[in-house]
């Protein structure tokens, strides 16, 4: 079932069938990004995958396809919380099909769905500080900054300190307790802040 439609995209809920086919994806070739290719499993692990993200009771999933019914982006709410209508946006697309306007037009849908149908009041993400095209992404969707905070990074093995390839993005991450941390910049959008710019 569609939730939502855009002009070169739809969204629909994530089905066990869909796992298969971001199994397919291809994969980001900069170590910076490692963390956001889709994962390689068997198929035990692809069923265990989706159980724990489709039954959950505090998250959500949808994929994303483009006009050829080629599946090209995963959104995930998470922490769900029904009684003060928040959640954290999530979203992954196929290396191979960034820059094509995919993921502004998607969570431009997703949003409609997001505020008029699920009846949400806030959105909230978080994005790593060097990722300038997902943060030009957000913008441009209408989030708003936050502010920026330490958190734990996805990627634990990345030798960030050790390999020359990543002296421009040092500043930007440290070591704490053995636990590598990186800058995030927290973003929001609120349901008011949707709808004026649906007015503009």
């Amino acid at each position: 079932m569609i939730v939502a439609k855009g002009q070169n995209i739809y969204i629909k809920k994530l089905e066990r069938s869909d796992v298969d086919r971001m199994h397919d994806w291809g994969r980001h070739t900069d170590p910076l990004f490692y963390c956001y290719n889709f994962p390689q499993m068997n198929q035990m692990e692809r069923d265990y995958w989706y159980k724990t993200k489709a039954l959950s009771f505090t998250r959500r999933c949808f994929v994303v396809f483009n006009n050829e019914d080629e599946l090209v982006g995963y959104i995930a709410l998470r922490n769900v919380k029904i009684f003060r209508r928040t959640s954290d946006l999530g979203i992954v697309f196929d290396p191979s099909k960034v820059n094509q306007g995919y993921g502004t037009e998607g969570i431009k849908a997703f949003l409609t769905y997001y505020f008029e149908e699920m009846k949400m009041k806030t959105l909230n993400l978080k994005v790593s500080i060097f990722n300038k095209r997902a943060q030009r992404c957000y913008e441009k969707c209408g989030f708003e900054s936050k502010g920026i905070v330490w958190d734990e990074f996805e990627d634990q093995s990345l030798p960030i300190f050790m390999d020359d390839y990543f002296v421009p993005y040092r500043h930007f991450f440290k070591k704490e307790k053995r636990v590598l941390k990186c800058q995030f910049i927290n973003m929001a959008i609120t349901k008011n802040q949707y709808q004026k710019l649906l007015n503009k």
